[in-house]
């Protein structure tokens, strides 16, 4: 019994600490806190919009893993809500770059084809240009080339050369089988007769939590935390995981609240919201 104490004891613990690494990840947006006696966790209500966020993050990651939610409680990840993540990568990158984000990935919310799109990103980045006419070999409907964020920090002198976001949005549990590197790589040299000067930060987008498997060797958890995303960047760039998106989404809507008119998605929060609203009553009628 006493092995048993020390093994539920170290669980525990190890509970304590994530929840902590979270809250300290996301900030006070993070929904979640452990009670007085330290032994259950509770949610916190009201929900910040990021808050509801990282909840429908959670939610999306509940889809594919049955240890939590029954296969029939599961939540169903549609076009429609994939998309929903989409608006909310756009917003985070547009909070992580402190700048416009553009949601490029098809479809585009205003419904412009592909080379119309081109042209208006980066007419308002000021750095690229653009082919006018598809190349003769193009899909006859190409849809995004593998891009589905495009974000900058706007420069001082209105010049080229600054921070420059290419990313991709996985909302499903093959994001691994993914990397934006190729596709932008492509993007830049078929596209366009004068690629941007800027250097892109390639970027993945994910909506899971960082869940690296322990090796059981004594390594702390941080060092494997740490060396986990280092071997994720160098394949997809940045991974912007649940934490991550949460924090940064909320920074997004605090420049666009500010005066920042081109974040793109930033209304679709409110349905982000209500969807949060309806499944949570779902699991709670269950």
């Amino acid at each position: 019994m006493a092995d048993e104490d020390i093994k539920a004891d170290d669980l525990v613990l190890s509970a304590q600490a994530e929840i902590a690494r979270r809250l300290r990840n996301v900030g006070d947006d993070y929904p979640f806190r452990i009670d007085d006696k330290g032994r259950a966790m509770q949610l916190i209500t009201p929900i910040s919009k990021a808050g509801s966020v990282y909840l429908f993050c959670l939610f999306l990651s509940h889809a594919f893993d049955r240890t939590i939610v029954s296969k029939d409680l599961a939540p169903k990840v549609t076009n429609k809500t994939r998309d929903l993540f989409q608006a909310c990568a756009t917003i985070a990158a547009g909070g992580y770059v402190q700048g416009p984000s553009m949601s490029f990935g098809f479809p585009r919310p205003d419904g412009a084809s592909f080379l119309k799109a081109l042209h208006r990103v980066y007419q308002l980045f000021g750095d690229g240009t653009p082919r006018k006419k598809p190349r003769a070999a193009a899909a006859k409907k190409i849809k995004d080339n593998g891009i589905d964020i495009i974000a900058w920090k706007r420069s001082i002198d209105n010049l080229p050369c600054t921070l420059y976001l290419i990313g991709q949005v996985a909302s499903g549990e093959d994001w691994a089988e993914k990397s934006v590197v190729t596709d932008r790589e492509h993007f830049h040299k078929y596209w366009f007769t004068e690629a941007p000067g800027s250097q892109a930060h390639d970027a993945m987008f994910m909506p899971f939590g960082l869940e690296p498997e322990d090796p059981e060797d004594g390594t702390p958890y941080e060092d494997v935390l740490r060396d986990h995303m280092q071997s994720v960047g160098y394949k997809y760039g940045t991974l912007f995981y649940r934490d991550r998106i949460a924090r940064h989404l909320s920074d997004g809507l605090q420049l666009a609240a500010a005066g920042e008119q081109d974040i793109e998605r930033v209304p679709d929060i409110l349905k982000v919201v209500r969807w949060v609203e309806y499944y949570a009553e779902r699991l709670r009628a269950a």
